[in-house]
């Protein structure tokens, strides 16, 4: 009763002196307070994600997961006070899902609340995140052994790189697609390029610097290998200090030797080609009287469907093979092979009984399986060979192997084209195609586009 009374004393003081009661505990709810904003994320950033409260780190692993569309699970999580980070370098190119539940606590272990109250359900906030190309970096250099006058630098992205960026400044440089190839006045350790230019991406980086191993280089002797045909000229260089070649207008990188062509070439011509061979001990020129044999016909392997996605699959496989000289081909004595080994040659035949196996100039043929039923695909102009079995060669194409057209001529066997469908990943239903200019692709069409010639765009 006096424990009463004196309450009630307490409380009229209060009021009569102008002071609040005190307020009831409130519970204030544990709250995601700022997350990443809704972009595109490179790989060198972080997403971070705050909470009005510190975040129980023991709580991390039940409660907040990240994981990205082509990696899965991700494990770089970083707790801090009341922030939470994914760290860089996240994966490139990715789309990243991060899932928040109330199992995530904070240091006083209260539940995440997740939506806009408290419910017996366990909800679940999800979000997403898309990255885009990560920074280029130096992949390979040439050569990994010793200083050099001669130094090729390959980027593991496309970059720009201007002469005068850099340092100490070359006589000269080139560029091959990722490689980069400088040629200095004296042998280097290391030097700097001061701005490398992402191309596909709207940034610089700075002051890349390449190094190489401090051992002196040894000079080696250069020796050259050239043939010569009615429209090429192809010249094979070797040496232990062979980086790079410049044959006339095209750039090669050689790894102590390399084989060059200039094709286009006129007939019966005579034509003076320059070649410079670019070595760790500075620059070897050669200058080359060429003349050319007689016209002869030519043909190419143009397209390979290796992994047909219409059943049965060794019905749909096809080689294609253009003629893309001016000169006619005679295919009567000609076979086709896969592994280049000689033990599954396969002989060509004409699938309609009577045709010559003559492939025209500008024209193509196409092989098949003998039971194939391309008559309804392939256009009137194109010429339907088969080979004597149901597949092609040994027991079909695999796209992991070479293929050759083999034909005998004056008594030998001799390969006439060949190309490499493995240099090229294609996906599946789609063939790989290869051009007259030497370019790869796969086809623009599923299926594959049997019986017509295309460029690789």
């Amino acid at each position: 009763m006096k424990k009463m009374l004196f309450l009630l004393i307490f409380a009229i003081f209060c009021i009569s002196c102008g002071i609040d009661a005190p307020e009831p505990n409130v519970y204030a709810p544990f709250r995601c307070v700022e997350e990443p904003e809704n972009r595109v994320y490179f790989p060198e950033e972080k997403l971070v994600f705050k909470f009005n409260s510190d975040v129980n780190p023991n709580s991390v692993a039940a409660g907040f997961s990240v994981s990205s569309e082509n990696l899965g699970k991700l494990e770089s999580v970083e707790v801090s006070g009341d922030t939470l980070t994914v760290l860089p370098p996240l994966p490139a190119e990715d789309n990243i899902f991060i899932t928040m539940t109330s199992a995530l606590k904070s240091s006083d272990n209260r539940p995440l609340m997740t939506g806009a109250q408290f419910t017996e359900n366990k909800e679940v906030r999800e979000l997403f995140y898309e990255t885009g190309k990560k920074l280029p970096e130096v992949a390979e250099i040439i050569p990994d052994d010793s200083k050099s006058m001669t130094v090729a630098v390959r980027f593991d992205s496309s970059v720009e790189i201007k002469f005068s960026d850099v340092e100490p400044n070359p006589e000269d440089m080139m560029n091959l697609g990722e490689w980069y190839v400088f040629l200095f006045s004296q042998t280097v350790g290391s030097f700097t390029v001061k701005k490398v230019r992402s191309a596909e991406r709207d940034y610089e980086l700075e002051n890349v610097k390449v190094g190489l191993p401090s051992n002196e280089p040894e000079k080696s002797d250069v020796s050259f290998d050239s043939t010569v045909t009615d429209t090429t000229f192809t010249l094979s260089v070797k040496g232990d200090s062979v980086i790079a070649l410049a044959l006339e207008n095209k750039y090669f990188i050689c790894r102590k030797g390399c084989t060059a062509a200039i094709d286009g070439l006129e007939a019966e011509k005579k034509y003076e080609v320059q070649a410079e061979v670019w070595t760790k001990t500075g620059k070897v020129s050669r200058t080359f009287a060429v003349e050319t044999d007689e016209a002869a016909p030519h043909i190419m392997i143009s397209e390979v469907m290796h992994t047909p996605v219409l059943e049965p699959q060794k019905s749909w496989e096809f080689v294609e093979i253009y003629n893309y000289s001016a000169m006619d081909f005679d295919l009567s004595n000609c076979f086709i092979d896969d592994k280049n080994d000689g033990k599954g040659v396969d002989p060509l035949s004409a699938k309609n009984e009577g045709t010559k196996l003559i492939l025209r100039a500008g024209a193509v043929a196409v092989i098949t399986g003998n039971e194939a039923a391309f008559g309804d695909i392939l256009p009137p102009s194109a010429l339907w060979l088969i080979v004597d079995d149901t597949t092609i060669a040994d027991s079909g194409l695999t796209g992991t192997e070479s293929v050759q057209i083999l034909c005998d001529i004056d008594g030998t066997r001799i390969t006439v084209a060949e190309t490499d469908p493995g240099s090229f990943k294609t996906d599946k239903g789609f063939s790989f195609t290869a051009d007259t200019h030497g370019s790869k692709c796969q086809s623009a069409v599923e299926n594959g586009t049997p019986g017509v010639y295309e460029e690789c765009r």
